[in-house]
């Protein structure tokens, strides 16, 4: 009876072990940052999220190629592959943001709007911004930020 118990409890521990360890090296880039407790989390997922940027290749040489992209991604329904173009802290949110619109059939308005954006200009180095304007009048901003590992403009916000 007591082997019988020691090897249960033995495989209890390795399951649980293994359950961690995978858990434990998963890194979400869209964690809220705020609830981290210490300087050395803080730290943590900055240089994981560095090791994000460095394999993220989803996006354009210019702002404008990132944004044709998104949009050609919106018109095939492509709401994973749209989501790919903004910043790894925001893919996941806005996987699901636009999963919602297309739900909803809002994709079509959407894509409406994101076709009439302007050309911007750089802001502040790496930082881009187009506008969408109807009737003269600025309705959105689209901002990107340039992602130096690889050379590709990203979504940052619509």
């Amino acid at each position: 009876m007591n082997k019988k118990i020691i090897i249960l409890g033995a495989v209890i521990l390795a399951v649980g072990g293994v359950i961690f360890y995978k858990n434990i090296n998963t890194f979400d880039p869209s964690v809220d940052t705020r609830t981290f407790k210490t300087a050395g989390e803080f730290e943590n997922y900055y240089k994981n999220l560095d090791e994000v940027y460095k394999k993220d290749t989803y996006g354009g040489a210019t702002p404008e190629e990132t944004l044709a992209l998104f949009i050609d991604a919106l018109k095939k329904g492509d709401t994973d592959l749209a989501a790919k173009y903004f910043v790894p802290e925001k893919q996941k949110q806005e996987a699901e943001d636009l999963r919602i619109g297309k739900e909803k059939g809002n994709l079509d308005f959407l894509i409406g709007y994101l076709e009439k954006a302007s050309y911007g200009k750089e802001n502040l180095k790496n930082f881009y911004q187009m506008t969408v304007a109807e009737n003269g009048k600025a309705i959105f901003n689209i901002s990107f930020v340039f992602n130096p590992s690889t050379k590709v403009w990203k979504l940052e916000s619509i």
